[in-house]
């Protein structure tokens, strides 16, 4: 076996380095989940340390929701949200994940995904993590887990024509943006242009 061989070796006391394949497997998808979460700063140190902590069950989780959602563009940081509040509420959840990823296949539509989930008893906890992704809520006992708000999927469909309701006429946090100007009605306009220095200055004697 050659030297760079025995690196990846299974059993850590047989290669001398101190750590096993998987150890070094899962310290490659620790940076690299690492370095995805930095862009989302809204994120909690909690949030971010369950999903480096666990890099293949998040990375499966991220893979189930898009095809559970069947939406390529979701957003990472909300999915370790979302992963933290499920993680953190039910022991099963990692088993639960993988047992998920093992069911998926190439060109699998969501309803048929959800039905091979139920034939093996895995129906609700992919019920929840949809529920969670579309309302931005997560259960967890009796309680209820605020996750998202304007971000939650269920806004999508209608997002060309309707805003996430709000107190705010034009959507979240819209007064914090420069309010916009106010048009000049025309007969204002039209003395405007008919003014001189002039008459300015008359006007202001």
């Amino acid at each position: 076996m050659s030297k760079n061989r025995s690196l990846f070796n299974e059993n850590p006391r047989n290669n001398g380095t101190g750590f096993s394949r998987r150890d070094m497997l899962k310290g490659v998808g620790s940076a690299m989940v690492a370095a995805t979460l930095l862009g989302f700063p809204f994120l909690t140190q909690a949030e971010k340390e369950t999903a480096i902590g666990d890099p293949v069950i998040f990375t499966q989780f991220f893979r189930v929701s898009q095809a559970i959602t069947e939406h390529q563009d979701l957003s990472p940081g909300m999915s370790a949200r979302i992963f933290n509040a499920f993680y953190q509420g039910n022991p099963q959840f990692p088993a639960q994940v993988a047992k998920l990823f093992g069911l998926l296949t190439p060109g699998q539509r969501a309803k048929q995904f959800q039905e091979v989930a139920k034939q093996h008893d895995l129906g609700e906890i992919l019920t929840a993590i949809i529920t969670g992704w579309y309302t931005g809520t997560i259960k967890n006992g009796n309680d209820s887990i605020l996750i998202a708000y304007k971000d939650a999927l269920m806004y999508r469909p209608v997002s060309d024509g309707l805003i996430v309701p709000t107190y705010c006429g034009n959507g979240p946090l819209w007064f914090t943006a420069p309010p916009p100007a106010a048009p000049m009605p025309e007969y204002m306009k039209e003395e405007r242009l008919k003014a001189t220095p002039d008459t300015v200055n008359a006007s202001k004697a």
